[in-house]
Protein backbone atom coordinates (compact mmCIF):
# COMPACT_ATOMS: atom_id res chain seq x y z
CA UNK A 1 0.00 0.00 0.00
CA UNK A 2 3.03 2.52 0.55
CA UNK A 3 4.63 1.77 -2.24
CA UNK A 4 1.10 2.77 -4.41
CA UNK A 5 0.74 5.63 -2.38
CA UNK A 6 4.59 6.80 -3.42
CA UNK A 7 4.08 6.23 -7.33
CA UNK A 8 0.31 7.79 -6.90
CA UNK A 9 2.33 10.87 -5.43
CA UNK A 10 4.97 10.68 -7.63
CA UNK A 11 2.20 10.80 -10.64
CA UNK A 12 0.36 14.27 -8.97
CA UNK A 13 3.87 15.53 -8.27
CA UNK A 14 5.01 15.10 -12.20
CA UNK A 15 1.32 16.09 -13.45
CA UNK A 16 1.32 19.05 -11.34
CA UNK A 17 4.70 20.32 -12.35
CA UNK A 18 3.48 19.63 -16.68
CA UNK A 19 0.64 21.76 -16.18
CA UNK A 20 2.68 24.96 -14.52
CA UNK A 21 5.04 24.58 -17.33
CA UNK A 22 2.48 24.56 -19.99
CA UNK A 23 0.70 27.91 -18.27
CA UNK A 24 4.14 29.11 -18.10
CA UNK A 25 4.51 28.36 -21.53
CA UNK A 26 1.45 29.73 -23.03
CA UNK A 27 1.76 32.90 -20.73
CA UNK A 28 5.44 33.71 -21.02
CA UNK A 29 6.10 37.14 -22.41
CA UNK A 30 9.18 39.15 -23.35
CA UNK A 31 10.08 42.67 -24.76
CA UNK A 32 12.86 44.24 -26.61
CA UNK A 33 13.88 47.14 -27.11
CA UNK A 34 13.97 47.61 -31.32
CA UNK A 35 14.96 51.58 -30.81
CA UNK A 36 18.55 50.96 -32.66
CA UNK A 37 17.25 48.34 -35.11
CA UNK A 38 16.10 48.73 -39.06
CA UNK A 39 13.84 49.57 -39.98
CA UNK A 40 12.78 50.81 -36.64
CA UNK A 41 15.73 53.20 -36.61
CA UNK A 42 14.07 55.23 -39.20
CA UNK A 43 10.87 55.60 -37.50
CA UNK A 44 11.71 57.72 -34.43
CA UNK A 45 12.65 61.37 -33.79
CA UNK A 46 11.51 62.01 -37.03
CA UNK A 47 7.95 64.07 -37.80
CA UNK A 48 5.46 62.20 -39.63
CA UNK A 49 2.67 64.01 -41.03
CA UNK A 50 -0.79 62.52 -39.56
CA UNK A 51 -1.94 61.01 -42.86
CA UNK A 52 -5.19 59.10 -40.83
CA UNK A 53 -7.59 60.89 -38.01
CA UNK A 54 -6.53 59.72 -34.85
CA UNK A 55 -6.87 60.50 -31.20
CA UNK A 56 -4.52 60.16 -28.33
CA UNK A 57 -6.79 57.92 -25.56
CA UNK A 58 -6.29 56.73 -22.48
CA UNK A 59 -6.25 53.40 -21.80
CA UNK A 60 -9.69 52.24 -19.32
CA UNK A 61 -8.27 49.11 -19.08
CA UNK A 62 -4.51 48.14 -18.74
CA UNK A 63 -4.22 46.20 -21.72
CA UNK A 64 -1.15 48.40 -22.87
CA UNK A 65 1.65 46.65 -23.04
CA UNK A 66 3.99 49.96 -22.34
CA UNK A 67 1.77 52.72 -21.51
CA UNK A 68 -1.55 54.12 -20.30
CA UNK A 69 -2.02 55.98 -23.37
CA UNK A 70 -2.41 54.66 -26.68
CA UNK A 71 -2.98 56.39 -30.25
CA UNK A 72 -6.33 54.63 -31.59
CA UNK A 73 -6.40 55.37 -35.35
CA UNK A 74 -9.93 55.74 -36.78
CA UNK A 75 -12.97 58.09 -38.74
CA UNK A 76 -13.42 61.90 -37.93
CA UNK A 77 -16.95 60.86 -37.33
CA UNK A 78 -15.93 57.92 -34.44
CA UNK A 79 -14.26 60.62 -32.59
CA UNK A 80 -16.79 63.34 -32.59
CA UNK A 81 -18.94 62.54 -29.32
CA UNK A 82 -15.89 60.61 -27.56
CA UNK A 83 -14.91 61.90 -24.08
CA UNK A 84 -12.21 59.88 -23.55
CA UNK A 85 -9.85 61.27 -25.90
CA UNK A 86 -7.12 63.72 -24.66
CA UNK A 87 -5.97 65.04 -28.21
CA UNK A 88 -7.19 64.61 -31.85
CA UNK A 89 -4.84 64.42 -34.46
CA UNK A 90 -5.98 65.81 -37.76
CA UNK A 91 -5.19 64.95 -41.08
CA UNK A 92 -1.22 67.28 -41.33
CA UNK A 93 -0.54 67.48 -37.85
CA UNK A 94 2.45 65.81 -37.40
CA UNK A 95 3.59 62.98 -34.80
CA UNK A 96 7.36 62.06 -33.46
CA UNK A 97 8.19 58.78 -31.83
CA UNK A 98 10.95 58.40 -29.61
CA UNK A 99 11.40 54.82 -29.48
CA UNK A 100 10.28 50.98 -30.96
CA UNK A 101 9.62 48.19 -28.55
CA UNK A 102 8.56 44.35 -29.37
CA UNK A 103 6.40 42.17 -27.52
CA UNK A 104 6.53 38.90 -27.49
CA UNK A 105 3.96 36.27 -25.90
CA UNK A 106 3.57 32.46 -26.50
CA UNK A 107 -0.40 33.50 -26.97
CA UNK A 108 -0.12 36.40 -29.71
CA UNK A 109 3.20 36.33 -31.24
CA UNK A 110 5.41 39.28 -32.19
CA UNK A 111 3.84 42.79 -31.77
CA UNK A 112 5.43 45.98 -32.75
CA UNK A 113 5.29 49.43 -30.93
CA UNK A 114 6.02 52.74 -31.74
CA UNK A 115 6.52 54.58 -28.17
CA UNK A 116 6.07 58.50 -28.21
CA UNK A 117 5.63 61.49 -25.96
CA UNK A 118 2.96 64.09 -26.37
CA UNK A 119 2.53 67.02 -23.94
CA UNK A 120 -1.08 67.53 -22.65
CA UNK A 121 -3.45 70.73 -22.41
CA UNK A 122 -2.52 70.53 -18.31
CA UNK A 123 1.26 70.64 -18.88
CA UNK A 124 1.52 66.69 -18.11
CA UNK A 125 3.93 65.26 -20.40
CA UNK A 126 2.86 61.31 -21.32
CA UNK A 127 4.25 58.72 -23.00
CA UNK A 128 2.05 57.06 -25.28
CA UNK A 129 2.15 53.84 -27.79
CA UNK A 130 0.89 52.98 -30.87
CA UNK A 131 1.06 49.62 -32.45
CA UNK A 132 1.50 48.91 -35.77
CA UNK A 133 1.54 46.04 -38.03
CA UNK A 134 3.49 47.21 -40.88
CA UNK A 135 3.03 44.83 -42.99
CA UNK A 136 -0.98 44.78 -42.98
CA UNK A 137 -2.25 47.37 -42.16
CA UNK A 138 -2.14 51.41 -42.86
CA UNK A 139 0.37 53.43 -40.91
CA UNK A 140 -0.88 56.43 -38.82
CA UNK A 141 1.45 58.65 -41.54
CA UNK A 142 0.32 56.61 -44.67
CA UNK A 143 -2.96 56.88 -46.99
CA UNK A 144 -4.94 53.48 -47.62
CA UNK A 145 -3.65 54.15 -51.38
CA UNK A 146 -0.35 55.07 -50.32
CA UNK A 147 -0.61 51.88 -48.03
CA UNK A 148 -1.84 49.31 -51.07
CA UNK A 149 0.98 50.83 -53.26
CA UNK A 150 3.88 50.07 -50.81
CA UNK A 151 2.32 46.61 -50.09
CA UNK A 152 2.54 46.24 -53.97
CA UNK A 153 6.03 47.70 -54.41
CA UNK A 154 7.03 44.57 -51.84
CA UNK A 155 5.47 41.88 -54.32
CA UNK A 156 3.22 40.90 -51.30
CA UNK A 157 -0.13 42.04 -52.20
CA UNK A 158 -1.63 40.80 -55.43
Amino acid sequence: MKKFRMVMLGIIITTLVCVVLFIWFIAYSSTTNLSQHMPFKGYLNNPFLVKQPSALKRSAKSVNRFSDYYIDVSSEEAFENDKTILKKYKIGDTIIFTSAKKYFSYHVGDSYYLLGKEKLDSGEIIEFEYATSFEYLPAIWETLEEFLERRKLKNDFP
